[in-house]
Order: C-alpha cells, then sequence, then structure tokens
C-alpha cells in the first residue's frame, strides 16, 4: 500500500493528514491591560490602509510584499468607481442580422 498522504486509519483527531500540532502556551500574552476596553484602539478603515501601504513600501520579504499587494489591490478595487458605458441602439432589427447571415 502506497502513502498518499491522506491518513484514513486510525484516530481522527479533525488535523487530517497531519501531526496534531499543540500550541505553545505562554508564547501570545493576552493579559488583562491588553484586553481592557478603555486601552483599545482600532484604527479607521483609512488608517488601517495607510499603514498596509507603508509596510508594503518598506518590507523587503517578498512573501509578505505579495500577501499585501493582494489586500491593497482589492482595496484599490474597491475605491474606484465603475464606468458604466451607455447602451447604443441598434437600427438594424434582428431579421436584418438573419439575412445578413443566410
Amino acid at each position: 500500500m502506497t502513502n498518499h498522504g491522506l491518513r484514513t486509519t486510525g484516530t481522527h483527531t479533525g488535523n487530517f493528514g497531519k501531526q496534531k500540532v499543540k500550541g505553545k502556551p505562554g508564547e501570545l500574552d493576552l493579559t488583562s491591560d491588553i484586553l481592557n476596553r478603555e486601552n483599545l484602539n482600532i484604527p479607521n478603515r483609512n488608517d488601517a490602509f495607510t499603514k498596509l501601504v507603508i509596510a508594503y513600501n518598506t518590507t523587503t520579504d517578498c512573501k509578505l510584499k505579495a500577501g499585501l499587494w493582494e489586500i491593497l489591490k482589492r482595496r484599490r478595487a474597491t475605491l474606484q468607481p465603475v464606468k458604466v458605458k451607455p447602451s447604443v441602439a441598434s437600427d438594424t432589427t434582428h431579421w436584418d442580422i438573419i439575412k445578413r447571415t443566410r
């Protein structure tokens, strides 16, 4: 039997095909001071995207730059107005088009 990467036997832990990964306790420091509502500062949307642009311009990591570019590209697409072309009525009728094709 060949190993195709998907584990189909044994106890399923939810991490199919991958070993169980444990989090490292103590890595994430969430104290009550950090989680305090009065100290919480969420920037508005424009400030957040300005910080993303600064991060994109200053980073040298290629993977990070590619990820930031995808976020900024989607943001730029939402800011540009949609150009709607006016519809032009045709002088030819449906039957004129059929006569030309026969």
